[in-house]
């Protein structure tokens, strides 16, 4: 089975961050992740294929259908005249204060990720096999009218949508990133047809910082370990399972490897090899899209690990 993945044109680094306290540090969230990723789904089998000639304008239509007027509005034409950035706490996540910065270029970088996890799951649905949209910026803390968390439009959800639009009756949505989907979840919620699963931190410390309860949702406070969070990644597989998932969309967060600097777990890049092995065993037609993993140099192994299963 060949891996398909679709990677959209380069943009440049959202140029910082701001932390608790209004300080700004640089961004961790650069092109050079995705260089070192592709490398390794390249070494493990997968090959590019290229976004389809429609791909941008069914993006459009796709988010239009998943995030609000204002918040689109806003990622298109937020940014004054005379500046180069906003940070608007108008379109921060309910109990967060908004630490993303929305730049000139956000739009066309955040449409063109949706419109790669567009025609990624368009490749799947069509071929039957299995996909990954390589994209930046990620979008999983992307909620139905807010961003952050260098996320801006949800590429999961649209990945999903497109899915059920290209027939499968009810897409299950796995995060396996270190951070909860927070955004993700909103945009899913009470949707029978999107089930959502996610295995992530729930300590108190790490963003989205405040953690509920809730189906499908396997967080833990400290590291797990490869063989606790492989068993967490079964238990939110059996979960999306029971809800009939006929496709699965797969949130690909390598942080939650060794070393990341947005996480504190100590899991070797190879774990990404039974991940696959577990999806794989399912025998449904996967997206993966990619989110977290800002640890250089875990990032090529990890990748090639997914993508040796991911293309048997």
């Amino acid at each position: 089975m060949t891996l398909h993945v679709v990677v959209p044109e380069e943009s440049e680094a959202l140029p910082f961050t701001v932390e608790p306290g209004g300080a700004q540090v640089a961004s961790k969230e650069i092109p050079e992740r995705i260089h070192q990723i592709l490398a390794g789904l390249l070494d493990g089998g997968a090959v590019v294929a290229p976004l389809g000639e429609d791909s941008a304008a069914r993006a459009e239509r796709t988010v239009g259908a998943v995030h609000e007027a204002a918040l689109l509005d806003h990622l298109r034409g937020g940014v004054p005249e005379g500046r180069d950035s906003v940070l608007d706490s108008a379109f921060s996540a309910p109990g967060l204060e908004q630490e993303t910065p929305v730049t000139r270029g956000v739009w066309p970088a955040a449409l063109g990720a949706a419109a790669a996890a567009v025609r990624a799951a368009e490749l799947t649905a069509r071929g039957g096999g299995n996909s990954y949209a390589l994209v930046r910026p990620p979008g999983h803390h992307a909620g139905p009218g807010w961003y952050g968390g260098y996320c801006f439009l949800n590429n999961a959800v649209v990945a999903a949508r497109t899915l059920r639009e290209e027939g499968v009756a009810r897409v299950g949505i796995l995060d396996v990133d270190y951070h909860l989907g927070n955004g993700t979840l909103a945009c899913v919620q009470g949707d029978p047809t999107l089930p959502f699963a996610s295995v992530h931190s729930s300590n108190a410390k790490d963003f989205p910082y405040v953690f509920e309860p809730g189906p499908g949702l396997f967080g833990v406070e400290s590291d797990p370990g490869t063989e606790g969070f492989l068993a967490l990644v079964k238990d939110a597989l059996a979960h999306l399972l029971r809800q009939d998932a006929e496709a699965l969309v797969v949130s690909v967060g390598y942080d939650v490897l060794a070393g990341d600097p947005h996480g504190s777990w100590t899991l070797a890049p190879e774990v990404f090899g039974p991940v696959a092995a577990l999806l794989a065993e399912q025998r449904l037609p996967t997206v993966f899209v990619q989110e977290g993993g800002y640890g250089l140099p875990s990032l090529r192994g990890a990748a090639r690990a997914l993508a040796l299963e991911a293309s048997r």
